[in-house]
């Protein structure tokens, strides 16, 4: 079993691409790296670079999708079952992957399925959840363990903030998710979604699919904390549809 790596981007290849590409190229379990670029600016680096350019697939978007849309756009062209979805500015080891396909291969007729990590370096740790598969059955007990851990770290969750685990994203899903997830009576939204995009996906995956979410234990990657990002940029725009998608995912645990 061998994965799709799909990287949505913009203007990150200086600062992160440069480094990260080439060893995503040299990981053996990934088949495929897709990269959807929203302007044009890291493609035509990774053209000029001397990268071996045998698993690279490059697609310039005819126009700025956003986020979410980039996301689901890349997804869209794995060839594979298995995808890991990462940022452009973060970084996943092979044993990432190693640890992922161990577990897959053990999981039972997967088909709507995510394999999060439980620890997004040096930031989040999520250790406390591992080992947990989180459903719309769940979600709430999940919810009341998270809200005590953040209690004990004297961070408090608001309405920003309902879930950190399902704001981070960077996790491995099967394409069964993006094939089969609605999204027609959701384009509206895509131009106020920029900041809220991975917890906006997951709640329509708990709201259409039935999603089963795995923490992993032991499953790491490195996360940037970049004042530059999309999320710290536009978090502030659009805070009547942000608390509109957390008020929808509190709805899914407190049901």
């Amino acid at each position: 079993m061998l994965f799709t790596l799909c990287i949505p981007t913009m203007d990150r290849y200086d600062k992160y691409l440069s480094v990260n590409l080439f060893k995503y190229v040299e990981n053996p379990l990934i088949s495929e790296i897709i990269i959807t670029d929203e302007n044009g600016n890291d493609i035509d680096k990774i053209l000029q670079s001397n990268i071996d350019k045998t698993k690279l697939k490059l697609y310039k978007n005819k126009e700025v999708l956003g986020p979410f849309l980039n996301k689901v756009n890349a997804c869209k062209l794995s060839t594979n079952e298995w995808i890991a979805l990462i940022d452009s500015d973060n970084f996943a080891d092979e044993d990432y992957f190693k640890l992922s396909q161990t577990y897959i291969e053990n999981l039972i007729s997967p088909k709507y399925d995510i394999i999060s990590p439980s620890f997004a370096k040096p930031t989040y740790n999520f250790s406390y959840l591992s080992n947990n598969i989180i459903t719309k059955n769940n979600l709430s007990s999940i919810a009341e363990i998270e809200r005590q851990e953040c209690e004990k770290n004297d961070y408090s969750l608001n309405s920003s903030t309902t879930s950190i685990l399902m704001n981070m994203g960077n996790y491995i899903l099967n394409k069964s998710l993006i094939t089969d997830i609605n999204l027609d009576n959701e384009m509206k939204n895509m131009h106020y979604s920029c900041a809220c995009d991975v917890i906006y996906f997951n709640t329509l995956l708990f709201e259409q699919l039935d999603l089963k979410f795995h923490v992993l234990a032991g499953l790491e990657y490195e996360h940037a904390s970049d004042d530059s990002s999309i999320y710290r940029t536009t978090q502030h725009r659009y805070p009547l549809f942000n608390s509109m998608i957390q008020n929808r995912f509190f709805k899914l645990y407190s049901a």
